[in-house]
């Protein structure tokens, strides 16, 4: 499993991190393609805890998750039934992630979505964004 988190995630329980409100994570499978190779590559390990990355690192996220959302976002169709909204660079986009949804990469987006945020927020109160890669969730 692949976590991005705006704060030290594996110093407590699961339980313990989500009660702290301003914790934000996600969470993807290995093969999601969520992170560059190059700071995976800097890292240099396969299992890891708790790894800040640098302020070049979370930019270079960043605009790696923004290309994945625009990536996903241009074989959209519209979707009138609409469960969440996102404004992703100026624009609202409503996301219905159901299995009733007409597009089927809303999860996808939605997921990629809450990684930029975590970039954004942790780049602008100047702190690291942390990435894990471990065999279990928690």
């Amino acid at each position: 499993m692949i976590h991005i988190t705006n704060t030290i995630r594996f110093n407590k329980s699961f339980d313990e991190f989500l009660r702290i409100h301003k914790n934000r994570y996600q969470t993807f499978g290995e093969d999601n393609d969520a992170v560059p190779r190059k700071i995976l590559t800097r890292i240099g390990k396969e299992k890891f805890k708790d790894e800040a990355l640098t302020i070049e690192e979370v930019l270079e996220l960043k605009q790696h998750v923004e290309n994945k959302i625009k990536e996903l976002l241009s074989t959209r169709v519209f979707e009138p039934n609409e469960r969440t909204e996102i404004e992703f660079l100026g624009h609202k986009i409503g996301l219905n992630g159901t299995p009733f949804g007409k597009n089927i990469q809303d999860n996808r987006i939605d997921s990629f979505y809450r990684t930029y945020k975590i970039c954004e927020e942790c780049l602008q109160e100047n702190k690291p964004v942390y990435l894990s890669i471990t065999e279990e969730n928690d």
